[in-house]
């Protein structure tokens, strides 16, 4: 009987524990679980995607058009979602991160804005047009510039895309064209400035992107041919006034040749353009020739950033309107006329060559018309051959007085 009586109550037991295991291996097993989150997703996607409204509030109004909240919801979460896969598109087109790999930018492109590190920039063609450092997609600190021959163009610093501090400029054809400081973009500091044949042009002061300063100047052979004070890109040649012929001797190096007759004298220094010439009537203790006059030989004047080749220009720049006056040539003058205009000069200059560097005169005459002015306190005398208002060379020297 007691045997029976426990297998009644097993039987009862396991009809009501069975259920219940039942269930949970049901809402235990993978297909279950499964089932329901696919269910979840499928009723928020529902919900989501329902864009149907329900209630005035359910709308905003824009530009007098009832947009659904919802629609707008979901609109800027694909635009979201778009532009995150762009970005990781972007990324998987990229080298792999490694310290020793470069990574390689289109100029125009979005990623390089957000950049800081070394890379290398593509021009629109395509070409590498630069590689080096860059801040904040800008290109700033240490690198190097090419053209689309793959040839350098710079080399050296740069700040928000610019030459800026210590760098090298170079010719289209690689050759070397400058060294030294620059701001914003020119030279500017001090540097060496080189002929396109590698040879050494001009070391000294810039500003700017031009020889301003102290500097020596050279000649495409390398030799050294000045050394004074520059102003954009030619020497102060008013500086050599009043200077002895041993002092101009020691700033101009270069070929030079000598007109003389009788006490008067013109030192041509060939390699800048100028005559220097005496005047006869002075004297120094040690009898030394001194220039009185120095004698520009171009057809232009150069004021500031401008180059004015006429009468009208000059009385603008120098604030009076200079008289023509027609006047008998000097030996100066004479030897200007025969270098800026050879045979077309109506100032006749006749010499004989002693040596390769000097000519003795033996006559000179004619007539030539001059414009004077005034500044600073030296005196312009501007002079031609002919009519009209230009000019073929001018004079400089020390205001009378």
């Amino acid at each position: 009987m007691n045997s029976n009586l426990f297998s009644v109550l097993l039987t009862t037991a396991k009809a009501k524990v069975t259920p219940l295991v039942t269930k949970m291996k049901l809402w235990t097993s993978w297909n279950y679980i499964r089932t329901k989150i696919i269910a979840l997703i499928q009723s928020l996607f529902t919900k989501v995607l329902d864009f149907r409204p329900r209630h005035k509030k359910d709308y905003y109004e824009i530009f007098g058009w009832l947009v659904s909240k919802k629609l707008a919801y979901g609109l800027v979460a694909i635009a979201g979602l778009l532009s995150v896969y762009y970005l990781v598109c972007v990324r998987n087109i990229l080298p792999e991160t490694d310290e020793d790999v470069i990574k390689s930018y289109s100029y125009d492109s979005l990623m390089l804005r957000f950049t800081d590190g070394t890379v290398q920039i593509k021009a629109a063609s395509g070409y590498v047009a630069y590689e080096g450092e860059v801040e904040s997609g800008a290109v700033t600190g240490y690198g190097t510039l090419y053209n689309s021959d793959g040839v350098i163009v710079y080399q050296g610093n740069f700040e928000y895309n610019e030459y800026q501090g210590t760098g090298t400029r170079y010719y289209d054809d690689g050759t070397l064209m400058y060294t030294g400081d620059f701001e914003d973009n020119e030279f500017s500091g001090s540097g060496k400035l080189y002929w396109e044949n590698g040879s050494l042009k001009y070391e000294g002061e810039f500003l700017a992107g031009c020889m301003e300063g102290s500097g020596s100047l050279y000649n495409a052979a390398g030799n050294l041919i000045y050394t004074g004070t520059f102003h954009k890109d030619e020497p102060v040649f008013s500086e050599l006034l009043d200077r002895k012929a041993t002092e101009i001797s020691e700033a101009y190096t270069g070929e030079r040749i000598v007109y003389e007759q009788d006490d008067s004298f013109a030192v041509v220094l060939k390699e800048i353009g100028v005559i220097y010439a005496n005047d006869p009537a002075a004297s120094t203790l040690e009898d030394e020739i001194t220039a009185a006059s120095i004698l520009v030989l171009k057809d232009e004047f150069r004021a500031g950033n401008s180059l004015l080749s006429d009468k009208e220009a000059l009385d603008s720049y120098f604030g009076t309107v200079a008289e023509v006056v027609t006047r008998e040539a000097e030996l100066s003058w004479a030897v200007a006329f025969e270098l800026t205009e050879g045979e077309n000069s109506s100032v006749a200059l006749e010499t004989v060559q002693e040596y390769d560097d000097y000519l003795e005169v033996l006559q000179y005459g004619g007539v030539c018309r001059t414009m004077t002015y005034e500044k600073d306190g030296l005196k312009y005398t501007f002079l031609s051959a002919g009519s009209g208002d230009t000019f073929s060379f001018y004079i400089i020297e020390k205001e009378e007085g």
